[in-house]
């Protein structure tokens, strides 16, 4: 492959963690100014599910798949409302922290599932720097014993496993071709699906200010750029890498939530940032 398109899907990558360490940083702004997490999903879907359109809109690309491509897209997004569903619901029991360190292990499955269909080969260099990313992880979240919350924890495993899948399927769906119809139908699948579980719940709360709404506001463009980006550089340099320089985002999420949030890095976790980021070489390394 040539060398500098491996650059371009590591730089789109790389854009889609930080720009997904951003929306987590508005969604806890919208949630300190009386949001709930149901608010920020519905939100999220539906503004990434319009971004996507109107991007196709403009470059004059089809926004429409054949039926069965139609229907497999779908069918991944129902599984991306479940790990939405999953992932928020692990936030409102145990600490982000934990949740993420749960969640992350899903560039692991993503290697394995992967490898699993013959998807892409997974070797030993690639083991370790997935190994090697999940552990500075658990330095940058710098978990503690504090107990645990065993529904919190499925909640987060089974975010990670729906994760997975869609992250494979997609990638899969998606080969050969423009993503971001893909990402559009898988979109548009989990939007309806949520926006109909929320119409049975009626469990939405949305902010009470300007500035909170300016946050929500802005989440669904930040989230349907990241997924388009997302999408095009699991085309670029696979699913199993894409999957481990995503590790980024937690790093990011940490250096913004001190920036913006205030909240204070600690040794261990710079500790464990400085291993992300060595991981990730590790796996760049093997791509060139």
């Amino acid at each position: 492959m040539n060398p500098n398109r491996i650059w371009v899907g590591v730089g789109l990558v790389l854009f889609a963690a930080v720009v997904l360490a951003v929306t987590s940083i508005a969604a806890v702004i919208s949630f300190r100014d009386g949001a709930n997490p149901s608010a920020v999903v519905v939100i999220r879907f539906l503004g990434g599910v319009l971004v996507l359109y109107a991007l196709l809109l403009v470059s004059g690309a089809p926004a429409r798949l054949p039926p069965r491509a139609r229907m497999i897209a779908f069918a991944i997004g129902a599984v991306q409302a479940v790990q939405s569903y999953g992932l928020y619901s692990s936030l409102d029991r145990i600490s982000v922290g934990l949740t993420m360190i749960i969640f992350y292990v899903f560039p692991l499955l993503v290697g394995v599932l992967a490898s699993a269909i013959g998807q892409e080969r997974l070797t030993g260099r690639l083991i370790a720097a997935l190994i090697i990313a999940f552990l500075g992880l658990v330095l940058v979240f710098n978990v503690t014993g504090a107990g645990l919350d065993l529904a919190g924890a499925l909640f987060a495993g089974l975010a990670a496993v729906s994760w997975t899948v869609v992250v494979v399927f997609g990638t899969r769906l998606a080969a050969g071709g423009d993503s971001r119809p893909v990402t559009l139908h898988i979109q548009l699948s989990a939007l309806i699906l949520f926006a109909l579980s929320l119409a049975v719940t009626g469990e939405v709360r949305f902010p009470v200010s300007g500035g909170g709404w300016a946050a929500l506001v802005l989440i669904p463009f930040l989230y349907g750029a990241a997924m388009a980006a997302f999408f095009t550089a699991t085309q670029i340099i696979g699913s199993v890498r894409t999957s481990l320089i995503m590790n980024f985002e937690a790093v990011s999420a940490i250096v913004f939530g001190y920036l913006i949030l205030g909240q204070a890095l600690t040794p261990l976790q710079l500790a464990g940032g400085a291993i992300v980021i060595a991981a990730l070489f590790v796996a760049r390394r093997r791509a060139a």
